[in-house]
């Protein structure tokens, strides 16, 4: 059977080591969290006042932990 075939990088799994797969599977499910704390204040479950200087700390910390994603993949580069 003929058809599109797929592109190689597809059948290559990325090998990472342990100690980097933990870290960013805490960081997503920090990211998960950070995302319903988010909801609820969009939602404006939380006085907004108050609110507010939690939602600057959630989208600084989303900063945070996309800067270290970017440095956790630095190692595919050496």
């Amino acid at each position: 059977m003929k058809g599109k075939e797929l592109p190689s990088w597809r059948y290559k799994p990325i090998l990472m080591p342990n100690p980097v797969k933990e870290r960013i599977a805490k960081l997503r499910d920090e990211i998960a969290q950070i995302s319903e704390a988010n909801r609820q204040y969009l939602q404006g479950g939380k006085n907004k006042s108050d609110a507010s200087g939690d939602h600057a700390r959630r989208l600084q910390r989303l900063q945070d932990i996309l800067d270290e994603l970017v440095a956790l993949t630095d190692w595919k580069k050496l």
